[in-house]
Parts: structure tokens; sequence; C-alpha cells
């Protein structure tokens, strides 16, 4: 079955559509065919920015012989009745967003409404079998949502505002004698009355009064609400006769109504999609930011506002829910069973902007509600779903002082489809008493995934504050260094929100971490699994560090390092500097420092130029530390003229190294007198394979000169025209092997073996 379907295009229009060019992008295709007709009246929103003045707004549209029908700071914009030719001037307007139609319902035809039916006409098979003397046939509602498990501890929504949307009310039914209606609104005929009135449609309050009955109603042992004790603001915002008009704008109102009355949660059985005529909002504007009551829905929730809604009744098909359904901050409700099924007729999403939605499930299949007048009837319906979870959402808010819409996080987290949620059942059916015992929800505040900015990282959580009189949460962290949860790196209970890491963790360790937390209601809670966060390296090198290598034509360069945060103790951290030549180990460096506190080094000693060194930096911290090596080498470059003629070995050698990511080996040689000059590879039974120097981008003669590394100060300390990659002169790869370079130069001849391993 589904349930009320409220769209129509503002006007049926009409005649052949003016050239694309005569339409401003600020009019919704729905209007394109009317700008124009001079004998048109169409009934719009004018959208405008956050920033502009609405009774300005208004007036404008009042200048141009408009008649303004509702002016909303929810939306941000005017509902007016306007003439067709006016349109494109509106949306000119300064301040304009976008003009587009108010929609409007007409009762179906197709049979496709919520549907009831008189309990016996039910087959058997389809009735819960179960009753009770206090909630009746509605049992197992009170079961699926643990319902009864809040009632026990004598909550009943006492001193919670919670405003109905929907076509009207019932207030004189016997079931809900004695509710406490604070305040009632007929928007459809701008009356105090939410009952039918004489001159009405006869039935207009059945639906409402249905959806009502399952928060408020009083009548044990065959149907008790939800939350009876609560406060009611009740809105007639539909009419469901066939030949009025109900527009958008009066949702809308309503929901601006039932806020200033300090309403803190919002229940509406009532959907805004298809138009009877064939229109309807398109796929694409299903994104939660068009629909003007969906903009209403999602201001109502900025203002802390829970706002419940149904998820609409088109199921199965995906992308079958319809506005505000499609809010961004709502809780979008589907129908379940008794056997906690989806019902086939139950929305799915997701949204256009892919989006889970629902949010979570609630009965809605044989669920036993008010009568027009009196008695009960079995109802079909997300309609019905979604006054369960409000009425749900009132009992825990009766515990708490801060705003209604904390509890939508909540909600979904205490749904027992949290963990995959998915567009059918999305979060799945919540349990009250994890909603009571965890009203905001378990939230990990911290580690995040990614890379850490710390070594010892504080892992924190919020749970909210335990209902009064429940005691202390426990709480339970445990933290792996693998994906799969083998490797337990702690595992520890706490009393408090937070745990700090007592000694540095190794750098490259990946964190998965969840917490548990159990409460003194014997439910208990954990947040999603988190995770990887990455543990940082404890020293970074900022200068002279790079794998490919690097140049500098400072002799007394400074060498740059950054840590992580790192807590105290066992910080702060304490370093030992060693530079080297790479040809020798650490222990044969030429520059060093021990125990610095900053993170820096300059040496005292100027190093020897055109000899490649590393270094490397030892960090502390309390009895643990961490090695880091320059991955490549660096070198101080001399600029000067060389005295001698000198073929340098390559490196690196082997070539490849994938340890480096260097892929071609670099050939360093010094040439002391101008001249011809040759570099070449040869395979050991002296064939020629490649020849470097001379070529295209190599001078002949060449001058005297150090050649090899790069120009200037550019980084890496490789010339890639002195750089053999593997390939012959053909371009193709050559044999892994041992080979021999020569340099041939003035009164000069040297070889030396390079090692290629094969293609990277």
């Amino acid at each position: 079955m589904r349930r009320y379907r409220l769209l129509v295009p503002a006007l049926a229009v009409l005649a052949a559509a003016p050239l694309a060019g005569q339409v401003p992008r600020g009019v919704s295709p729905r209007f394109a065919r009317a700008i124009g007709r001079p004998d048109t009246t169409v009934v719009a929103w004018i959208l405008a920015r956050p920033t502009t003045d609405l009774d300005q707004l208004a007036a404008q549209v009042t200048a141009r012989g408009g008649r303004v029908r509702f002016t909303s700071r929810f939306v941000h914009g005017v509902s007016a009745a306007v003439a067709a030719r006016t349109l494109g001037e509106l949306a000119r307007m300064p301040g304009v967003v976008r003009v587009q139609p108010v929609a409007s319902y007409f009762r179906r035809t197709d049979g496709q409404t919520d549907g009831r039916t008189a309990i016996t006409a039910l087959p058997p098979s389809r009735l819960p079998a179960q009753a009770d003397t206090l909630y009746g046939p509605n049992f197992w509602i009170a079961t699926q949502l643990r319902i009864a498990d809040l009632h026990i501890r004598g909550l009943r929504g006492a001193g919670v505002r919670v405003a109905l949307l929907d076509a009207g009310f019932n207030t004189a039914h016997p079931y809900m004698a004695g509710a406490n209606i604070v305040a009632q609104r007929d928007f459809v005929y701008d009356d105090s009355i939410v009952r039918d009135q004489p001159g009405e449609a006869a039935g207009e309050m059945f639906h409402g009064t249905g959806t009502w009955s399952l928060i408020a109603a009083r009548m044990p042992g065959v149907l008790y609400g939800v939350a009876p004790d609560a406060d009611y603001l009740l809105a007639k915002t539909e009419f469901t006769g066939t030949e009025t008009r109900v527009e958008e704008d009066r949702w809308v109102a309503a929901v601006e109504w039932a806020i200033g009355l300090n309403a803190q949660i919002i229940s509406s059985s009532l959907g805004y999609l298809s138009f009877d005529n064939g229109f309807s909002y398109s796929p694409g504007q299903l994104n939660g930011d068009f629909a003007v009551t969906t903009i209403a829905a999602d201001s109502a929730a900025a203002r802390g506002v829970l706002v419940v809604v149904s998820v609409g009744n088109s199921g199965p098909n995906a992308r079958s829910v319809d506005t505000p359904a499609d809010a961004d901050s709502v809780v979008a409700v589907g129908a379940t069973d008794s056997l906690r099924r989806i019902a086939t007729f139950s929305s799915r999403g997701p949204t256009t902007d892919n989006r889970i939605k629902p949010e979570v499930s609630a009965p809605g299949v044989a669920v036993v509600v008010a009568n027009i007048d009196t008695g009960s009837v079995r109802a079909n319906g997300t309609s019905y779903s979604a006054p369960l979870i409000a009425g749900l959402a009132a009992l825990v808010q009766g515990t708490r002082t801060g705003p209604a819409v904390d509890l939508r996080f909540g909600l979904m987290q205490a749904s027992d489809r949290w963990e995959s949620p998915d567009n059918t059942f999305g979060f799945g059916i919540p349990d009250g008493l994890k909603l009571y015992s965890f009203p905001n929800g378990v939230r990990s505040l911290g580690p995040g995934n990614g890379l850490l900015t710390t070594v010892t990282p504080v892992f924190q959580w919020d749970a909210g504050t335990p209902p009064p009189g429940t005691g202390a949460n426990i709480y339970l962290l445990r933290v792996w260094s693998d994906s799969v949860l083998h490797n337990i790196v702690l595992d520890t209970v706490v009393t408090t929100t937070s745990l700090a890491i007592s000694n540095g963790l190794v750098p490259g360790t990946t964190l998965y971490w969840r917490l548990i937390v159990g409460a003194v209601t014997g439910v208990a809670e954990s947040t999603s699994l988190q995770g990887p966060a990455i543990v940082p390296a404890w020293a970074t090198m900022l200068t002279l560090g790079s794998p490919q290598g690097a140049t500098t034509r400072d002799s007394l360069p400074t060498f740059v390092w950054h840590s992580p945060a790192a807590a105290t103790p066992p910080g702060p951290f304490r370093y030992d500097v060693d530079v080297y030549p790479a040809s020798r180990t650490p222990l044969q460096a030429v520059a060093s420092a021990r125990g610095l506190t900053d993170t820096t080094f300059q040496p005292t000693i100027p190093l020897e130029k055109n000899l490649p060194f590393r270094w490397r930096v030892i960090a502390h911290l309390g009895n643990d530390s961490q090695v880091t090596t320059s991955p490549g080498t660096f070198l101080v470059a001399d600029a000067s003229t060389p005295v001698a003629t000198v073929l340098f070995q390559n490196f690196p050698n082997p070539f490849p190294n994938p340890a480096t990511g260097l892929t071609t080996s670099c050939i360093w040689f010094d040439v002391a007198q101008p001249g011809n000059v040759r570099l070449e590879i040869f395979d050991l039974r002296g064939r020629l394979v490649r020849r470097l120097a001379p070529g295209p981008l190599v001078p002949t003669p060449m001058p005297a000169g150090r050649y090899g590394r790069p120009a200037g100060d550019a980084p890496g300390t490789c010339d890639p025209r002195f750089a053999w990659d593997g390939r012959d002169d053909t371009g193709q790869y050559v044999r892994a092997g041992a080979y021999l370079y020569r340099l041939t130069a003035p009164g000069f001849q040297d070889s030396k073996h390079i090692v290629f391993v094969g293609p990277p």
C-alpha cells in the first residue's frame, strides 16, 4: 500500500514552449511553456538567497501583480500566485535563486493510498498471534521496538512537545481522551479546529487520527500509544478532496508554526513527489536541496528539532523515496512486519546524491490504529511507521536536556543493521532500550583514519550522559594492528572517556580500534570499527632527503627534519645526527651531534665536494628510539674545473633499485681537458650496446667540466643525459646481466662494470 502522495504542478500548462534562450535559468522547466501567456496565472515559490530581505522580496512580487500567499524564513522564499508572463522577470530579480511550482495533492483513485482494513478482514496468517493486557494486538510492536522496556521505567513522554502534520485529527476520539493538546491549527481552512467540520469532505481526519493514535492512545488491551503523556501540537495541512489543491507551503507553514510553539519533535506521514497529471519532481531533484518541504525540514533540524517522516509507499523499486524524506537531516522511516521483514511497499533509497534511505524502519504492516470516530482498524503503510519512531524519540527526549535532533544519530546507531546499512531497511529497526541508554549514540572522537599527527595517540569517545539514576557506563577499548583483528595492541576496561598510549608506537604501524560501552541497563553499544590509523615516522627529513638524491653548493648545509607530536612523558624527543660518506658506515661519520632537542643540525667542518654522502637521525623517546636514514645520497657540487679526468662508479649498481624507486643508473665523470669525449656501454663480448656521448643533447667537442650531476641547483644527483635505463640504441631493453661502460677523453680511457637486473 502507498501513503499519501502530494504533488501536482501549480497549474496545468499549457501551450508551445518559447525558445530556450527566452527562459531564464532560474525558472523551473515546469513553467517554461507558461512564460509569455498573458491569460495564465500560476502558483509558485520564489526562492531567494539567505541574505535577501524577504519583506522586500514580497513587496517586489506584489508590485508585479502577484498575490503573496505565504512567506517562509525556513525555505527563505515567498509563495505567491503570479501572472505567468512575469515569471522571467521574477527569476531575474536580485537575490532570487529560482522560481518553481507549488506542489499540490489530489486523492488517488488507483487504490494505492494507505490502506486500512477491519481486523477480521486480514488473513489469520498475517496477524501477530500475541496480545497483551496493555498493548493489545500491538504487543509485537512494543516488543520489536522494546517500548515496554521504557514504559516499565515510567517513561511516557511527559514534558515533550510533539507536532503532527496530517490531514486532520479527531480530537474527540475516546482512545485519545485526556491527551494534552497544547495547540491545534487548520492550515487548510485557516481555522483553529483540526476535526472534520460542516461543509468539509467527509473523512478528512481519517489518516491523521490513525497516525496520532499510535503515539497518544490510552485504551489498555486495545491500543496504547508510545508516548501518551507527551504534549501535542496538531496541524491540519492536507485536504483530501479531489477538487481542491493542497499545496506544499501549508506543510512549510505548519513546520514554522510548530517550531514557534517550541515543538521538539515533528512527525509527518505525508509525502510530495508524484503529480496526478503526470508531473513529478524529477529524480535529479531528490537530492536533499530542492523541494521546499525538504528545505523546511532541514531548517527545522538546524534549529534542534527532530523531524520524523515516512519514507514513502512506492517500493520495492530503488530510488522511490519522495520529499521531504530525501532531506539529509530527517529520520525517514520504512515499514516492517511482525517478522521484522521489510514491507514490499516500503520505498527504497538511495537519494540522487547516493545517501542511504530510509534512516530506520519500524512496524507498518497490520498495525492497529484508531478508526475515524471510534474503535480500531488494522492499517498498512509507512505512514504508521513514522509516528512510532517519533513516539519512541519522545520517550527518550523526556529524560534529557539537549536538542531532540541529537537523537537522530542515536536512533540509527541503536538499530540492528548499524554496521551494514542498506537502502531497504536503512540502519534497521531501533532498539528502544539502547536509544534510552545512549541517546546520542556512541561516537569516536579520534584518532581518525589516515596518518596520525602523533606517535602517542589518545583514543577518545563520546557516549553521552547516562540516563538519570542508571549509573556510570563501562568502556571496553580494543585496538588491533591488522585489519583482520588478530594482533591485539590493547584490550582494556576504563571508566573514563579517553585513554592515552603511554609509549611511542613503531612508525608505520596500522591501528584499528573499536569501543564497546556497557550500560547499567544491561545493553551495550559500540562504535563502528575505526581505522586504519597509521603511526607516522619519528623523524621526516625535510632537506637533502630525496630518494633520487640531492645536490647542494653549500659545503656547510643545514640538515632539517620534522617530528610528530609525542606526549610528555615519554617525550620530548631527543636526537642524534650523523653525516657520513655513502661508501662508509655511520660509525665513520664526518659530522655528528648527540642529544639535540632542536630539529636542525649544521656541521662545523665543510663537507668534501663531489663525494656522495648520507645522513641519519636517531630519534629517542623515553627508552625507545627509531633510526631514519636518508633514502638517497647527496653531494656538495663543485663548480670548479677538475684537475684530472676521472670516471666514477655508477650508482645505483645493480639497477633498477626498487628500494629507492630509481629505474636508471647515474654515471659521473670529470673531464680536465676540452676535446672529443665518448661515453659508451658494451656487453662483455665488446659489442656496442648504447652510446650516451656524443649525442643529440651532448655537445662535441665537450669543454672541461664535471658531468653526470644535475646542472646548477637542480634536484637529484643525476643528469639524465648520462643515465642508463637498460635500453640499447634501438630503444629495446637489453638482457639482464653485467655490462661495461667506457669513457674516452683526451689522454684518458677507463671502463667500469655496470649490472642491469632487468626491466622495472
